[in-house]
């Protein structure tokens, strides 16, 4: 692989291998990874087989006992080692980030590779925690509880932002005792890869595998693995509800951060200066591929035609463009087959009464950027909310704008979603947007602010977007099991048997 320290297009010169009990292996069938800005094949990637995983899971239970019996400073050094080498190796990743998903260089500097590292640093601070509790449950009886890890945990990581999504799993995973065995999307199998083939010997041999491969054979196997204790699922809620059907025959616990339609409320008082920012960051940041992107913005009619004049206008120049050049603000989408998916979204909400206020074009950028995927920010005017853009999930760089009068129906209209991931309220009175934060029904309410989500504030929705939440000192309670010991300290019985 070429150097990744300049903004250049990079090849896997060799077919990339699954990592299993502290090995490489190769597979006999590989398939292509595709860069999102060009459309080229980069590297290939090894095509797993139910074999394969059930290699890795048997790799995974071996290490389980020597692992789960580990002490919390052992864990603790382990996780605070992967921490260290994200740090010292950041500037090997952000090319590597870009050209895997198309997501803007600068971003993947600035974001995905120093909040990878934090979330090993917190859980390596978390560790040290992990405790049970004595309970008083009266002079006769001492009760006490412990948490006990899982067993082997599967780590099914998304496309849009792996390293971030396998540090989430990783990490309070691997401190509670727990093996793991990680998918990651078949769109975005490198980063993931090069991360444990980076820490391959800060863990005992079969504590940390990767298996690639396509969902219906490498996924499915795995979940539906005898052998799996857990499966942690970041992805689409029609994928997390096909996997909870298969959990459900063997009654296996999951963690589940799915799809989500996080909604902006913008009262009537609020700093137009500060939305508008935080509207642009909310929708395009991470070419609008989030699962809490701000994709709804709910204005006060008083604000609505200015703030929507505002956001059309600073759209219109932002810089499509390579994701591997450091002045491109919005990249290429994962995939020209999703690209085209969102494209056609956008245009059912425009017949069902949209009005398209900028984007949703194709640009032109050139010969050697022809084969991308790009889409330029897109801006819909839905006042009443009552078309498509409203309530699904489109998974780009598309936001719709509506007006609002009444607080009762602009909280039912933000409610009235099968999502619960993230929403927002923006007011110069606070006691105003507390009250409308508190009506929300979704895991996570930002006031004046979005995009929020520092170490140890939980992370996770309710409803369509899932359950479980990860980034806090309570997930580590996600991957482990409570046991009781109850010991008696009274020999006497009441007299129930003649």
């Amino acid at each position: 692989m070429t150097s990744v320290l300049a903004p250049q297009r990079l090849t896997l010169d060799a077919p990339l291998p699954h990592l299993i009990g502290g090995e490489e292996v190769a597979a006999d069938r590989t398939f292509a990874a595709v860069e999102p800005s060009t459309g080229r094949t980069w590297a290939e990637v090894a095509a797993g087989t139910a074999a394969d995983v059930d290699r890795a899971v048997a790799a995974a239970g071996a290490a389980f006992e020597q692992w789960r019996t580990s002490s919390l400073d052992t864990r603790q050094a382990c996780l605070w080692e992967v921490a260290e080498r994200l740090t010292a190796s950041a500037e090997r990743w952000p090319a590597l980030l870009a050209t895997e998903n198309g997501r803007a260089i600068r971003e993947a500097g600035l974001i995905d590779v120093p909040t990878a590292a934090e979330i090993f640093r917190f859980f390596a601070g978390v560790v040290r925690d992990l405790h049970g509790r004595s309970l008083p449950c009266g002079p006769g009886a001492h009760v006490a509880t412990s948490p006990r890890p899982l067993g082997v945990v599967a780590a099914l990581v998304p496309w849009n932002s792996p390293l971030i999504s396998v540090a989430h799993k990783l990490a309070p995973a691997l401190a509670a005792g727990n093996t793991v065995v990680v998918k990651p999307s078949e769109l975005a199998s490198v980063s993931t890869v090069e991360l444990v083939r980076m820490i391959a010997d800060v863990f005992p041999p079969g504590v940390v595998n990767v298996v690639t491969g396509l969902g219906p054979e490498v996924g499915q196997a795995l979940v539906a693995h005898p052998d799996v204790a857990k499966v942690s699922f970041t992805g689409g809620t029609e994928t997390g509800r096909r996997i909870l059907g298969r959990l459900s025959e063997r009654l296996v616990p999951a963690l589940m951060e799915l799809g989500g339609k996080g909604s902006m409320v913008v009262c009537p008082d609020a700093d137009l200066d500060t939305v508008t920012e935080d509207v642009l960051t909310g929708i395009f940041a991470a070419n609008g591929e989030v699962c809490f992107a701000a994709s709804r913005l709910l204005v006060h009619r008083s604000l609505h035609a200015e703030l929507l004049e505002r956001v059309c206008a600073r759209a219109e120049r932002i810089r499509v463009g390579d994701a591997l050049d450091p002045q491109t603000q919005l990249g290429p989408l994962i995939s020209r087959a999703h690209r085209d998916g969102v494209a056609a979204r956008v245009a059912a909400a425009v017949a069902e009464g949209a009005e398209l206020c900028t984007g949703a074009r194709v640009p032109d950028l050139g010969a050697d950027l022809a084969g991308g995927s790009y889409l330029t920010p897109t801006v819909l005017s839905s006042p009443e909310g009552t078309t498509s853009a409203s309530c699904e999930e489109f998974f780009g760089p598309v936001l719709t704008v509506e007006a609002w009068d009444d607080e009762d129906d602009v909280v039912r209209r933000a409610n009235d979603v099968a999502y619960g991931l993230a929403n927002g309220v923006w007011s110069t009175d606070l006691a105003r947007a507390l009250r409308i934060a508190d009506r929300l029904e979704s895991g996570m309410v930002w006031v004046n602010t979005w995009f929020a989500t520092p170490l140890g504030q939980p992370q996770g929705g309710v409803r369509a977007s899932g359950f479980g939440r990860e980034g806090a000192a309570s997930t580590l309670l996600e991957y482990t099991s409570t046991k009781v010991v109850h010991a008696s300290l009274d020999s006497t019985r009441p007299p129930m048997w003649t």
